[in-house]
């Protein structure tokens, strides 16, 4: 299941969140290079972790620690692709109050992790993407993301629009900023998979829980 942490319950989750970040900075600067924003921490903190940021996040349920997450932005606001990658979009990148961003998805690097749990929490995720949008009015996600990363979108079930041509990016890997469609049919297909009938948030909609969250 899904936390939905908001800026206003943040205090609730302390302690998963530091773990998110930790996980953040082993997965992004140990293991892929990434420059840290203050150099020496054992954090990936960016500006774009605000006070407009809602993290999606799953967490083990017998001891709560981070198994994945991701970083929501609202595109009326500061965010990555039309901060950093701005230079993607030309014409410039998507802003509009039914268009959200999606960034830092990460899973947990536990030795030894199985694909198929980082596979289950990615649809997982996927699917409280679907339901944050429908309870939001969200109609488009945009991120930025490796090319050789969209077949595993098309996989979850996402349809996939490109916003960019892949381009090369800092000497790694070709990036391209995507558009996803938030649809119920694909949150349909997510909850057959999953065994999942009712909210796949902690606590349904309203993400109220009783469970450990610090």
């Amino acid at each position: 299941m899904i936390d939905m942490i908001s800026p206003d319950r943040r205090w609730r989750y302390a302690g998963p969140l530091m773990q998110m970040h930790r996980d953040r900075k082993i997965v992004f600067v140990d293991g892929m290079g990434w420059q840290l924003s203050a150099p020496g921490s054992w954090l990936e903190v960016d500006a774009y972790d605000n006070d407009h940021a809602v993290y999606l996040m799953a967490r083990d349920e017998t001891s709560g620690d981070h198994l994945g997450s991701l970083r929501l932005l609202p595109t009326t606001g500061p965010h990555l692709l039309a901060g950093v990658f701005g230079s993607l979009c030309p014409e410039g990148a998507p802003r509009a109050d039914n268009v959200w961003e999606i960034s830092r998805l990460v899973t947990a690097p536990h030795e030894g992790t199985p694909g198929t749990r980082v596979l289950k929490v990615h649809r997982l995720l996927a699917l409280a993407l679907i339901e944050f949008g429908l309870l939001n009015g969200i109609d488009h996600y945009v991120l930025v993301a490796e090319s050789q990363r969209v077949p595993a979108l098309l996989s979850i079930g996402w349809r996939v629009r490109p916003l960019s041509l892949p381009t090369p990016y800092d000497g790694g890997p070709l990036i391209e900023a995507l558009q996803i469609d938030v649809d119920p049919a694909i949150g349909a297909r997510l909850r057959e998979r999953l065994g999942i009938a009712s909210s796949v948030f902690v606590g349904g909609i309203d993400g109220d829980s009783d469970r450990k969250a610090a």
